[in-house]
């Protein structure tokens, strides 16, 4: 499928970025950075939660096959009781993909293309998706560009123990379940390294920021 199939108007209007990485590699705070430079960033865990909300149909759908269990004390999906179950588990992890991911980007899908019918004279024809797994799930080859954001083992492992609490085993497990990061540089195009500061993050997010400006305007004048 070309662009305009999977993304619709919105493909001949905006450059379509994805932005990835690793659990604790810092992207949330690249996402943030470059929605403080100007971006319009479009957050996939937001469009989790909004898909899953009670009275949706893949909140019933969610209920039916992993039990009332994954419910916090407000009916909601408790992503947290949700990962437990289907970590490890990986026919479990694709029942869970297929419930949620067709709803997931048939929401992003409609976010780009507001984003497009809107985009003014002096905005960046642009728009970021910040998700953990396009890697993952195989689908980098959607996005005009793909971001990842890295960072060392060491210090991931140390940002999850200080920042989530976690155990250092359960730390080193959740790492090891994800793509590895060498796998991810074979789908990537801009790499953003992660080990320094939060001054030395920001400087590097800027810099990548107008280089995304300079090709989303060479791409669509």
């Amino acid at each position: 499928m070309n662009r305009s199939e999977i993304w619709g108007p919105a493909a001949d209007r905006l450059l379509i970025v994805g932005l990835t990485g690793g659990i604790a590699s810092g992207k949330t705070e690249v996402a943030d950075e470059l929605v403080r430079l100007g971006a319009t960033v479009i957050d996939a865990d937001e469009v989790t939660r909004q898909v899953t909300l009670p009275g949706t149909d893949v909140h019933r759908d969610l209920v039916e096959r992993f039990g009332n269990g994954i419910l916090d004390n407000e009916g909601r999906v408790d992503r947290t009781a949700l990962s437990r179950i289907v970590f490890g588990d990986e026919p479990k992890r694709q029942l869970l993909n297929s419930i949620t991911h067709p709803a997931i980007f048939k929401t992003i899908l409609g976010d780009v293309n507001r984003c497009a019918e809107g985009l003014g004279p002096e905005d960046a024809p642009v728009v970021v998706i910040d998700a953990a797994l396009i890697v993952d799930i195989g689908v980098s080859g959607i996005f005009d560009l793909i971001l990842l954001v890295t960072a060392d083992d060491d210090v991931r492992i140390s940002r999850l123990l200080d920042k989530r609490g976690m155990a250092e085993q359960e730390a080193r497990a959740r790492i090891a379940s994800q793509v590895p990061d060498s796998k991810r540089r074979e789908n990537t195009d801009i790499v953003i390294e992660n080990n320094g500061s939060v001054e030395q993050l920001r400087s590097k997010v800027q810099a990548v920021w107008e280089e995304i400006g300079r090709r989303s305007r060479e791409l669509h004048p």
